[in-house]
Parts: C-alpha cells; structure tokens; sequence
C-alpha cells in the first residue's frame, strides 16, 4: 500500500462519480409518469452530490500528485424505471465499498482529513443506495 495505489483508487472512484453524474442526468431525462417525475427530482438533486464528489477527488489526486482521469465509468441503459434504478442502486452500494477502502488506505497512509472525508462520501453514497431501496420498494 503505498500513494501510488491510493492514486489509482481515488481514480477508479473519479471515474465512478463523472459516470453518476453522466447516468443520472441521462436518466432524468429519460424519467416520464408521476413516478417518474419524483425520480426525476432525486436523480437531478443526486447528480449535484456526485459532481461536488468528483471535484473533491479531482483536487485530492491532484495534490497527491496523480492525474485525475477523465474518462467516466461506463455504464447500463435498462430503458425502464425499475431497471434503471435497480442498477443505480448496485452501483452506489459498490462506491460505498471502494470509498471505505480508499479511506481504509488513506488511514494507513496517515492522511486523516482524506480519511474521514471518504467516509463521509461514503455514507453519501449509502443514503443515495437508501432512497434507491425505498423507491425500488414502491414500484
């Protein structure tokens, strides 16, 4: 465990929030109905969350003296509600498991402010994979 590989991580995690953002607001647009109009709402609202995200990671690996990646995370098109939720849902429940172990690195790394701040991203993450839950129950 060295910066390099922490470097790489926050990358991969980067490249997972420009992907969000991409998904959710493709997604937004792609909402219709009165449920969809409230799942609209959420994926806009969500998608500013993940932006603030990618800045922060963008500043971070640049003081480590990485490269920030540009290239965001693919992603599925289900074309219907449900399916695009349920991948939603997946794919935060992943971020939170990269973000504790990049904070998890961060600690090893005796960088204490990146640490909590994951953590912090994290739990963002799982209270997005929360609401995911409950709407995917509603449907």
């Amino acid at each position: 465990m060295n910066k390099d590989d922490l470097i790489k991580g926050l990358n991969e995690d980067l490249a997972a929030e420009l992907g969000t953002v991409i998904r959710y607001t493709y997604q937004a647009g792609k909402c219709y109905g009165p449920q969809g109009a409230e799942v609209r709402e959420l994926l806009r609202k969500d998608a500013e969350d993940e932006l603030g995200h990618a800045a922060f990671l963008t500043d971070v690996i640049l003081d480590l003296g990485g490269e920030p990646t540009t290239t965001p995370k693919s992603f599925d098109k289900p074309g219907d509600l449900k399916g695009m939720l349920s991948v939603n849902l997946a794919m935060e429940q992943q971020d939170v498991e990269h973000y504790m172990a990049h904070a998890a690195l961060a600690e090893a790394l005796k960088l204490p402010e990146l640490k909590i701040k994951l953590e912090e991203m994290a739990a963002d993450e799982a209270g997005h994979a929360r609401e995911l839950r409950r709407l995917l129950k509603g449907l």
